[in-house]
């Protein structure tokens, strides 16, 4: 049975909270440890109102410095402080994060009675960091009016199934089993018996994309290529083309040209502009172009 990779959208807006919306936030989920990606104003409530348990959050990554993305920062990281957290909460972002945080908690004389890692990447670079022996994020540069990153969050497949039809014709001992799930071969009358007459052919692990605020951008592709779920800014409609080139920014179509050309079946939307107090224009516009299209809204649940 496939283990939980699902996406809770926490904040969907650009820019400011407004029309019942807020700032860029989002949980995924997978097998019950849950990552943090960008922390808008407003996270921690949202964490509350969608009964998120935030004492499972363990690795929070910021996608670039711009305040709608990490305003919600001091407020949540001072609230674990007050709550009494003692295990590490590892926060992952663009140079230049350490100085906002520590900046801000030395100005308020904060305490945090856990250790907080903050590690910074280069927005310019492509990273891996490894969650566990079953999830890594790897991190991608994209374009922006300040240095950012997406982020893919991976699954790792680390067994072959082993084949029950194997265990009984080969006799297979429990040691044998569990070589055959890593990997190994087992000899019969001194002949080797190939790992693949034992087990099934290991499928690609789900994953999902990450790509918060850039201009269009082909050069995400081979970053993004084949993701299970992809979530993309769209900020504008495609009427706004040239206002979202201005800003670096995307539009809808051109956030479906980018799923097309990566060979993704599903897209989330999101990071609305406050010109639009209906998001549902988003659908009627880019649903007659790509059927997976999926409008970002808040509390709500996506399967990877």
């Amino acid at each position: 049975m496939a283990k939980t990779f699902e996406v809770t959208i926490l904040g969907v807006n650009s820019a400011y909270p407004i029309h019942g919306r807020h700032p860029s936030c989002q949980i995924v989920n997978y097998d019950n440890r849950l990552i943090m990606i960008d922390c808008g104003e407003a996270a921690q409530i949202q964490v509350s109102k969608y009964s998120i348990k935030r004492s499972k959050i363990n690795h929070i990554f910021i996608s670039h410095l711009h305040g709608d993305h990490c305003y919600g920062l001091p407020g949540l990281l001072s609230s674990y402080g007050l709550q009494g957290r003692k295990s590490t909460l590892n926060l992952h972002g663009p140079i230049g994060i350490k100085k906002f945080v520590e900046g801000i908690f030395e100005a308020t004389e904060a305490y945090l009675p856990f250790e907080l890692n903050i590690l910074e990447y280069d927005t310019e670079e492509q990273s891996t960091v490894v969650i566990d022996s079953s999830i890594t994020v790897e991190t991608f540069p994209m374009k922006h009016r300040i240095p950012t990153m997406g982020f893919k969050i991976i699954e790792t497949i680390p067994e072959f199934n082993i084949k029950v039809d194997a265990i009984k014709e080969f006799e297979m001992s429990i040691e044998e089993i569990k070589g055959a799930k890593i990997g190994n071969s087992i000899i019969r009358d001194g002949v080797e018996i190939a790992n693949s007459k034992l087990t099934f052919p290991k499928k690609d692990g789900r994953s999902y994309a990450y790509c918060s605020d850039t201009v269009y951008d082909p050069d995400l592709l081979p970053y993004i290529m084949n993701s299970s779920l992809l979530y993309h800014e769209t900020t504008y409609l495609d009427d706004h083309e040239s206002l979202a080139k201005e800003r670096m920014h995307t539009t809808l179509g051109q956030a479906i040209e980018i799923a097309k050309a990566a060979k993704i079946e599903k897209l989330i939307v999101g990071h609305y502009s406050s010109r639009y107090q209906d998001i549902d224009v988003f659908l009627e516009e880019g649903l007659p172009k790509f059927s997976g299209l999926m409008l970002g809204e808040e509390g709500r649940v996506y399967e990877v």
